[in-house]
């Protein structure tokens, strides 16, 4: 895998990466920024040894400060080159010291730093050239004497006075290991305290958006729906933010709705309320009349009782409207039984059925149809024909029948039109004020995907309705072919008729 698609992969906001994933890669991460450290720290180690330590000048010091520290030890307790136990003692307070005492037979007296428990001296870098050049020595002359000529320029090995006579004496400094000791350990903790820290990064981050996602959520239960959750990036905590605002956006929405059903339905009763008590008040006023005897033929009686059936079909015909609108915008709740059909020959059968009644109660009407069969629609067939009984019922109780009522069917741009227009008889206006009848189906369109529209200019009142077209599942050829093995009797369905 290449940078850029690396880059792509952990850098794309749109991407899903789960939190396990990036817990991987943080610690990976973690782990190279403290490999790095323990390298880094490795270099300035040997760096520093070799300037502090190492140094030509740092080992003279060294070794000069040791010889000067035996000399005074020596003169100071009369410690002979054979007393083991003395040279001992001194050699516990001389850390990371070398120190062998010896003579041109061998060896008096070994310790310290590079000595191993069987008396074998060992060798660290340098030190073996002098470990070899008293090795030498103390091999090449046979004879029982000290040659101070041998060690003229030898740092390490000198010729040193004890109580009992001149010996060869040995002695080398390792302050270094010291310094690598203390490194180890702070190379350690470093390391450790980058590793923790690159992963409490992260983990900071991830807290941070939970706190973030908490917040949001605890605004929200306190009231504050309209705050918008913030969802980051994608991945577990970013989906259950996003699902967060879902429920938030839902909840907005249904409480708006609530609200406005809410504001409609109080406006609702606070018209109804009104036209139902003017012809309540009329149907009381004449029932009075009726009851008082305060008429003055058989004839007015007649004339008052009917003004009394009048009020009362009004009477009923508001609560049937009121019924109606209950049914419609009380199941918004529940889903539609939608279904596909052929527009062609359902709305000719729902259309010829209410045109039929309207014409058998004595209205001229001017039907146009030019929807043809194959036209699909997705419907509800109850609450279509629910649709079309309000708006026929209400063009035989409000259209004035000296004027033909135009009923057209077409198809314009993958939408089906029905429009249906008549003149508006006088007394209409004082039947219905609230408009129930147009919001029900207003409504009932709306749940069918279609909308609905009612115009009213120069007393010709115009309902509009629009469903979409749904595309047919058979294939263009199989439509083609359909249409060539068509009945062309069928074709004059679409051509104008006036019935």
């Amino acid at each position: 895998m290449n940078s850029e698609k690396l880059r792509k992969l952990l850098f794309n906001k749109d991407r899903f990466l789960s939190l396990n994933f990036k817990l991987a890669v943080a610690i990976v991460i973690a782990a190279l920024l403290a490999t790095g450290t323990l390298l880094l720290c490795n270099t300035l180690e040997y760096q520093l040894a070799d300037k502090l330590f190492l140094s030509k000048a740092a080992k003279e010091k060294a070794v000069e400060q040791k010889y000067s520290d035996l000399q005074s030890y020596i003169k100071k307790n009369n410690v002979k080159a054979t007393d083991t136990n003395a040279l001992k003692k001194w050699m516990k307070t001389e850390s990371y010291t070398e120190f062998i005492v010896y003579d041109n037979n061998g060896d008096l007296f070994s310790a310290g730093w590079v000595v191993d428990s069987s008396g074998t001296v060992g060798s660290i870098g340098d030190e073996s050239a002098a470990a070899n050049n008293r090795k030498d020595a103390a091999t090449s002359d046979k004879e029982k004497r000290i040659d101070a000529s041998k060690f003229k320029s030898d740092l390490y090995n000198r010729i040193i006075r004890f109580s009992d006579g001149k010996y060869y004496v040995f002695i080398n400094v390792y302050k270094e290991n010291h310094w690598y000791s203390i490194m180890n350990i702070v190379k350690i903790i470093l390391s450790a305290i980058v590793f923790l820290v690159a992963v409490m990064l992260y983990n900071s981050f991830v807290l941070r958006r939970v706190i973030s996602l908490s917040d949001d959520v605890s605004k929200i239960s306190e009231g504050d729906l309209k705050r918008k959750i913030r969802t980051g990036r994608n991945d577990e905590i970013g989906n259950l933010a996003t699902s967060v605002d879902i429920m938030r956006t839902a909840i907005l929405e249904k409480m708006n709705n609530e609200k406005a059903a809410w504001d409609a339905n109080t406006q609702l009763i606070t018209s109804m309320s009104h036209d139902i008590r003017t012809p309540l008040t009329s149907l009381i006023g004449y029932l009075d009349i009726i009851e008082g005897k305060k008429f003055n033929s058989y004839d007015e009686l007649e004339k008052y009782i009917g003004s009394c059936r009048e009020k009362a079909f009004q009477l009923k015909d508001l609560s049937d409207k009121l019924f109606q609108y209950f049914l419609v915008f009380g199941n918004q709740g529940q889903d539609k039984e939608m279904e596909t059909l052929d527009a062609g020959i359902l709305f000719q059968q729902v259309l010829v059925e209410h045109v039929a009644e309207a014409i058998s109660y004595g209205y001229n009407i001017n039907l146009q149809y030019n929807i043809s069969e194959g036209v699909m629609v997705e419907t509800d067939i109850s609450s279509l024909r629910r649709l079309f009984d309000n708006l026929f019922s209400n063009i035989m109780k409000y259209a004035n029948i000296q004027f033909s009522v135009e009923v057209k069917a077409d198809v314009i741009m993958d939408k089906i039109k029905i429009v249906l227009q008549n003149h508006i008889w006088e007394e209409a206006k004082k039947v219905e004020s609230t408009k129930i009848g147009v919001k029900t189906c207003k409504k009932i369109c709306e749940d069918m995907n279609g909308t609905f529209k009612a115009m009213e200019e120069e007393k010709i009142y115009t309902t509009e309705i629009l469903f979409p077209v749904v595309a047919p599942e058979e294939t263009e050829e199989e439509a083609d072919g359909q249409s060539e093995e068509s009945d062309p009797a069928e074709s004059a369905v679409g051509s104008e008729s006036s019935i």
